[in-house]
């Protein structure tokens, strides 16, 4: 079932991609499977970040990559598969958001279609995972 396409003036989208273990082949997929959906959001993906390791880490080489290119206004939206992709703390992964929405970025996850704009969103939909 195709979701509704997300309305975003901006479409250029950046992918972010973790797993927390070694796992290439579940990376691929997931990375393939968030092309397949900018694809038809009709986004034009400008790159795509794919990296091991821990959710409650926020120090990760590949984050940082995708935050320095939302700090020069390069993109539009942040796409991941889920938030918990983002990292597995609640409150930094919170903070990470809001510093996305304040460069005017948004992150949007393809399992829900979540565009997570205020705090509540993020606290409320973690507590539920």
């Amino acid at each position: 079932m195709m979701k509704n396409k997300i309305n975003k003036q901006g479409n250029r989208v950046w992918i972010y991609c973790r797993v927390a273990n070694p796992d290439d082949m579940a990376l691929k997929f997931q990375q393939e499977q968030m092309v397949e959906y900018a694809r038809k959001q009709g986004w034009e993906v400008v790159s795509i970040t794919a990296e091991q390791g821990s959710g409650l880490d926020f120090n990760r080489k590949g984050l940082k990559e995708v935050m320095e290119v939302v700090e020069a206004k390069q993109i539009d939206i942040v796409l991941a598969k889920s938030i918990c992709r983002i990292g597995r703390d609640v409150y930094k992964t919170m903070e990470c958001v809001e510093w996305m929405n304040h460069y005017g970025v948004n992150l949007i996850t393809a399992d829900n279609g979540v565009n997570f704009k205020p705090a509540n969103d993020i606290i409320g939909f973690m507590m539920t995972v």
